[in-house]
Parts: C-alpha cells; sequence; structure tokens
C-alpha cells in the first residue's frame, strides 16, 4: 500500500474540515462513506475525531464573535486576516515539514545525519536553538507514546541533544 504524500493528507484533511463546517450535523457514517467515495480509502479515526472536534471549536468560537452590523468592507479584512496558528506539536511539525528553512532557520545548520556503519544503534546528534529541542524532545515523545520504542535521547543540554536510533 503506498504512502500518503505531505500534500494528500493536507487536501484529504481539509476536505473534512470543509466538509464538517458546511454540515455540522453530518453523521460519522456519513462523513467517512464521503471520504472513502471521494479518495477510496478509509482515514484513522483518532484524526477524523480530531479534525472535527477543530471545525467544532472553530465553529463555537465564530458563532459568539460574529456580529451583524458587521459591513463589507469588515468582512473582506476578516477574510484576509490569516488564520491563527495552534500551537499544538502536530501542527508545528506539519508546518516545518512544508518549509524546513522556517524551524532551521536562515543560517542555522542542519542536524547531522548518522552514518550507516553496521546494524548497531545509531547516534544523531543535534545542535540547535533550545526552543528546537524542546521541539524535537516533544516529537520523540509522541514516537514513542505511539510505539516507537527504538527511538530515545541519550543526552540532551540546552543547547544540544544526541537521539539513538535502535535498529530493528
Amino acid at each position: 500500500m503506498p504512502r500518503t504524500s505531505q500534500e494528500q493528507t493536507q487536501e484529504r484533511h481539509a476536505y473534512l474540515l470543509d466538509l464538517f463546517r458546511q454540515r455540522p450535523d453530518i453523521s460519522s457514517k456519513e462523513a467517512l462513506e464521503s471520504f472513502k467515495n471521494k479518495f477510496g480509502s478509509a482515514i484513522n479515526l483518532k484524526t477524523f475525531n480530531q479534525l472535527r472536534e477543530q471545525a467544532e471549536e472553530e465553529a463555537a468560537n465564530a458563532a459568539p464573535a460574529a456580529e451583524p452590523e458587521e459591513t463589507e468592507a469588515e468582512e473582506t479584512e476578516a477574510e484576509a486576516a490569516p488564520e491563527p496558528v495552534a500551537e499544538d506539536p502536530a501542527t508545528r511539525l506539519k508546518a516545518a515539514a512544508a518549509a524546513p528553512e522556517a524551524l532551521n532557520g536562515a543560517g542555522a545548520a542542519p542536524a547531522k545525519k548518522p552514518k550507516a556503519k553496521g546494524n548497531g544503534p545509531k547516534n544523531v546528534f543535534v545542535d540547535a536553538p533550545k526552543e528546537h529541542l524542546t521541539f524535537l524532545e516533544g516529537i520523540v515523545q509522541q514516537l514513542q507514546e505511539a510505539g516507537a520504542a527504538n527511538v530515545r535521547i541519550d543526552h540532551a543540554t540546552d543547547r544540544w541533544m544526541v537521539l539513538v536510533v535502535d535498529t530493528k
């Protein structure tokens, strides 16, 4: 089964979000069927539920903020304003994947790649600002929670970190 690309994943998520925004009362079964008809595949139920909750939160936040006295100029300004960016690690990871220079910075050196020297564990040295290391630590934690027991942080300071990836 081929993997879906980042663009395909974003397209699929956008489709579901639009579906939930247009029809907030749609049943899960109908939404899953619509998704399967459009893309020919199923979606992870956890992701499906997260997207539904996101659309419901957006609708709940937009309802009290909407005022009937808005003029057309105010409406166009509201449409032109960028959407607020969620600060959860998954969203930041997607943004970093889309624009790697935003995470690394223009002058920052990329992390060194491990060299394949046999079957033992691979060490990856990462030298980055504290905020990037904190973000990477969150990603490693999410990987471990998802069942990736072969990835761990060996040593870390506020300026660098050594990741260890054990071969399977």
